[in-house]
């Protein structure tokens, strides 16, 4: 009697096979949102802030977007061989009867390589992407090996 109900299971008494399960409506909507939901995550993944980390001979580079931020609202520290980025907006309007609130963040920790001369660390931040340089000490620097012809 409640057999046909149950969405996984055929009048038969069997299990709905592949061809049987794009007929039932309620199977269709789920694998049709399964299918949004898989975009949607892809989507916010790729919208999530990019970092880039360059070596280059002298330095170490790191390249943060971070869209919308002004610069008071990022800090950039080291600690040890620790390198942590923080940025933080929020945002407050009262317009009229009603009010818009805004919060957005970003925190990341990096360990550095060994050999970076964290003094002498400098930071910018223009076009919503912050730049961080990290000098490299001499014995970190890579060094040309000559190669001989036997």
């Amino acid at each position: 009697m409640f057999g046909n109900l149950i969405p996984w299971k055929s009048s038969r008494g069997g299990e709905f096979g592949i061809r049987d399960r794009d007929r039932i409506p309620a199977m269709q909507l789920r694998d049709e949102f399964d299918a949004l939901w898989e975009r949607f995550l892809d989507e916010s993944r790729q919208l999530s802030t990019r970092v880039d980390f360059d070596d280059n001979e002298k330095e170490f580079v790191l390249r943060a977007e971070l869209p919308g931020y002004d610069p008071d609202e990022l800090d950039v520290k080291v600690s040890g061989n620790v390198l942590t980025v923080r940025a933080e907006h929020k945002e407050e309007k009262k317009e009229g009867g009603g009010s818009y609130r805004r919060h957005d963040s970003f925190y990341e920790s990096f360990t550095l390589p060994q050999g970076v001369l964290t003094d002498k660390t400098d930071a910018s931040y223009r076009s919503g992407v912050l730049e961080v340089h990290l000098p490299k000490s001499e014995e970190c620097q890579a060094k040309r090996i000559a190669i001989k012809a036997v």
